[in-house]
């Protein structure tokens, strides 16, 4: 299961560029995605695992990826927009924010990067869709409760 950690993090980084960029962004299990007809922004959480470290049973690592999905309505933005607004988002993963306040938490990986570009032969409807999938790693101490 994806922690709140890789979660938060996530979001803040891909809400600082779709900001930058004037695009709406929201989270897939609170916003209202039916849009006014203008391209928007969702962040989800692909599958993820959890194993031990081998370093004690506090220690784990979690693994999955990060979807980013730009939204398109049809006839409304061209190819070359659509990779700089991507290769923004991407940037966001692979570089560290200038900010100390803002850089990723300690033992928090972004690894490599997977897009999907919308499928224009075999989609219908009034929405396109391209997706960035960043994989990640996040290494922590699990709290026991008892």
């Amino acid at each position: 299961m994806p922690s709140e950690t890789v979660w938060n993090d996530a979001y803040a980084r891909a809400s600082a560029v779709a900001e930058a960029l004037g695009y709406l962004i929201g989270d897939p299990l609170t916003w209202d995605f039916s849009s006014d007809g203008k391209a928007f922004v969702a962040l989800d959480m692909s599958s993820s695992s959890i194993d031990s470290l081998e370093l004690g049973d506090q220690q784990a690592q979690e693994s999955g990826q990060i979807c980013i999905m730009l939204w398109i309505p049809q006839g409304r933005m061209n190819t070359p927009t659509v990779l700089s607004i991507m290769n923004a988002f991407e940037a966001a993963f692979r570089t560290n924010p200038v900010d100390p306040d803002k850089r990723w938490p300690n033992g928090l990986f972004y690894d490599g990067q997977t897009y999907t570009p919308p499928s224009f032969l075999a989609q219908t409807g009034n929405w396109y869709v391209a997706t960035l999938m960043v994989d990640y790693r996040w290494q922590n101490i699990t709290e026991h409760t008892s």
